[in-house]
């Protein structure tokens, strides 16, 4: 199982070396994460995915990056982060998706995601939609 806790300062390098196996989730300066919530998932003590996100509002909060070591993939460390995420949130959840990021999108659907909408041209210098998704109420 997977034990999931909030990231510390230490935790960025390996948070930098997620992100950088996973060219799908948004590629941010390391240092961006210490204005945010982040959540690291650990198997075994070693860092295998992370979530960050922010609460927007008292009655809303935005997953703002999410990524999985892809030798990790598909054996519930996102399911696991975005259990935590929902724990530990108040309110609706709100997160943007790449368009083509077919995989995210069907996991998002299956944890009872639902789309809202679409911003046109939001990646990529215009050139990719983001799908606007929410959970809750």
């Amino acid at each position: 199982m997977f034990a999931i806790s909030p990231a510390r300062p230490s935790d960025f390098p390996a948070i930098a070396r997620l992100q950088q196996a996973s060219p799908e989730a948004a590629q941010w300066p390391v240092g961006d994460y210490s204005n945010f919530n982040v959540l690291l998932a650990r198997l075994n003590g070693l860092p295998v995915g992370f979530l960050a996100w922010r609460q927007t509002a008292p009655d809303e909060a935005e997953l703002l990056n999410l990524a999985v070591d892809p030798p990790m993939r598909r054996q519930g460390v996102a399911r696991a982060l975005l259990g935590a995420f929902q724990s530990a949130a108040n309110g609706a959840l709100f997160l943007e998706v790449a368009e083509p990021n077919l995989a995210a999108r069907k996991l998002y659907e299956s944890r009872g995601w639902a789309v809202v909408g679409v911003r046109s041209g939001y990646y990529e210098s215009g050139r990719i939609n983001a799908i606007v998704m929410k959970k809750g109420s």
